[in-house]
């Protein structure tokens, strides 16, 4: 069966707002509408808990004393000058009285006018860094909303969400889409064995093999519990079959928990569904591959298929 699953054509990048560059710069890289699994970025709120020195706040108040100090050494170099002015008035220079207060008024004028100017660049560069400041705090809440805590992967809500989206996008292109439901079989067996922590580490180990099997337009997510899915755009029924016997041969040989000498490995039902011969709305389509999950899962059992784990020599169970 060929492998269609081919990566879609990129579509033209939108315009980012004009203190996005700041943002993007300071992250280092521009962030992707559908990223894959990757570590999550430190705790806003950990964050939060340490000062800023180089916070725009503390920079505008720095600036402000900046401005009274200015502002009181030209004050008293004004008088200064005045008071001398003043003096040789008093011995007969009245022209160079006029002149040297003349220039002195002068001076002021053009010194306010250039710590307004400063003062406005000043106000606007302090913006800009917020605003930029601001809209890395945004997307970094949007990722924590969108992640699920324990694999990375994108939760239900973000899942179902861009199914909604592609589904949309395919019927008005007429382009395929596929998705596949992957479903653990007897997690609780392997919590019972080997303890919820080692449940937890299985179920990590199974997110970034699900990652390593998908293109970077793929998006895996976890569903809940010991379920997952990955949404396949651009990819036809043929294409939806060949990524899940490569994330199953994957399964077969990549232990996905390994502690002093034990190796386990899981067995997976694997279900695929897609757009438009597995349904013409996102209710059907995800129907489709649970059925599809549910008939593998039956007929594993019917042929006295293995269980859902498969350990290697030397794994010792919990309590055994």
């Amino acid at each position: 069966m060929p492998d269609t699953h081919q990566d879609p054509p990129e579509a033209p990048p939108e315009a980012d707002p004009p203190w996005a560059e700041d943002a993007l710069l300071a992250q280092g890289s521009p962030p992707a509408e559908a990223p894959t699994a990757a570590p999550r970025t430190a705790p806003i709120a950990r964050q939060a808990e340490r000062p800023d020195p180089s916070a725009p706040g503390a920079n505008l108040a720095r600036f402000r004393w900046l401005l009274r100090l200015v502002g009181g050494v030209a004050a008293a170099i004004a008088a200064a000058v005045v008071i001398a002015a003043h003096v040789l008035s008093q011995r007969g220079g009245e022209v160079a009285f006029y002149l040297v207060t003349a220039l002195v008024f002068l001076c002021i004028y053009l010194t306010g006018l250039a710590l307004a100017a400063h003062s406005r660049k000043t106000h606007v560069d302090l913006e800009r860094r917020y605003r930029a400041r601001l809209f890395i705090r945004n997307l970094e809440l949007q990722d924590m909303a969108m992640r699920d805590d324990l694999t990375q992967l994108f939760n239900r809500r973000y899942f179902f969400e861009r199914l909604r989206r592609e589904m949309e996008r395919a019927r008005a292109l007429q382009s395929p889409l596929a998705i596949l439901v992957a479903d653990v079989d007897h997690l609780k067996d392997v919590n019972d064995s080997y303890g919820h922590q080692a449940g937890d580490v299985v179920l990590a180990n199974l997110a970034k093999l699900l990652v390593k099997c998908t293109r970077a337009t793929d998006i895996p997510a976890r569903l809940g519990g010991d379920e997952f899915g990955v949404i396949m755009p651009e990819t036809d029924k043929d294409g939806a079959f060949a990524m899940a016997t490569r994330l199953q041969r994957a399964l077969e040989v990549t232990p996905v928990y390994e502690q002093d000498g034990a190796s386990l490995k899981l067995n997976v039902s694997l279900g695929v569904s897609g757009f438009p011969w597995g349904g013409d709305s996102v209710d059907e389509v995800v129907q489709w591959a649970d059925t599809h999950v549910y008939a593998t899962k039956t007929t594993r059992k019917k042929n006295g298929g293995p269980s859902s784990t498969s350990r290697s020599a030397g794994s010792r169970p919990k309590g055994g």
